[in-house]
């Protein structure tokens, strides 16, 4: 079976620019501004079509995420480069 035939059937795509503008509002709300944190990703016409006609995307800090439960693995490669939250788990087998 390969991986994706295994995935949910909802699809959100979500750009480098998106992520990122994610990671700035996080920056924003700890620094005390008032931010939602949130973007609304429209189904657009083009490749990266998402399977939803729209979708509210929140980005939480890890504190917020991880506070009554623990982070959940990731692949070595991905955690090696992403700090892992007190609460979190280390990596303990293939992740798909």
């Amino acid at each position: 079976m390969r991986f994706f035939e295994r995935m949910p059937k909802n699809v959100v795509y979500l750009s480098r620019r998106n992520l990122l503008t994610l990671l700035s509002k996080l920056d924003r709300k700890a620094a005390g501004e008032d931010t939602k944190c949130a973007i609304v990703k429209n189904r657009n016409p083009g490749e990266f079509q998402q399977t939803m006609s729209s979708i509210l995307v929140v980005a939480v800090s890890d504190e917020e995420m991880y506070a009554t439960r623990p982070a959940g693995e990731m692949h070595p490669s991905d955690e090696q480069n992403i700090p892992k939250p007190e609460t979190g788990v280390e990596y303990a087998g293939p992740v798909m």
